[in-house]
């Protein structure tokens, strides 16, 4: 059965997810997870895509980003889930699927999805208790809410939410 194409959304706010074929870990050493984040940070700029949460995990990532246009959405994550399948399958002696699917993408509509679409994504070391707070957690955004940012866009979010509830993990 073909899949459907992405069609167009008035959002222009997507919760964005990949997952590893038979929910198997894709990303399994410090090196790997950073290798896909510098390709994500790499192609963001190429794709004109602006990220504002994420959160690397061994057989999962999620992403949320801003984007003008689904079609800098659907190149960007072709050329990075593409880079990094080569990459995984060249380290690892193997050939084949990396990702389950397609990545998996969510419209965001109103500031509180945002608001709990970024929660969500900064618990997720948590709910998976690979840790007891967020701040341990080295391959997700949240600490860059409280620290310089390097990849996310604190000043697009600031837009969107008055006060500083935002960087707070309820």
């Amino acid at each position: 059965m073909p899949r459907i194409p992405r069609s167009d959304s008035k959002s222009k706010f997507f919760h964005t997810m990949v997952q590893g074929i038979e929910k198997s870990i894709i990303f399994d050493s410090p090196t790997s997870m950073k290798k896909y984040l510098n390709l994500i940070i790499l192609n963001s700029t190429r794709f004109n895509i602006t990220i504002l949460a994420y959160c690397i995990m061994h057989n999962h990532a999620h992403i949320l980003i801003h984007t003008d246009s689904i079609n800098d959405m659907i190149k960007f994550f072709r050329c990075v889930n593409t880079s990094y399948a080569k990459y995984f399958n060249s380290k690892c002696h193997r050939v084949g699927y990396v990702f389950r699917n397609r990545y998996k993408s969510e419209a965001i509509y109103t500031v509180n999805q945002l608001f709990n679409t970024i929660n969500y994504i900064h618990r997720n070391p948590i709910k998976a208790k690979i840790c007891s707070e967020a701040t341990n957690y080295k391959y997700s955004s949240y600490n860059e809410y409280f620290n310089m940012q390097k990849i996310i866009d604190k000043k697009l979010l600031k837009k969107y939410f008055k006060s500083n509830s935002i960087f707070k993990i309820e």
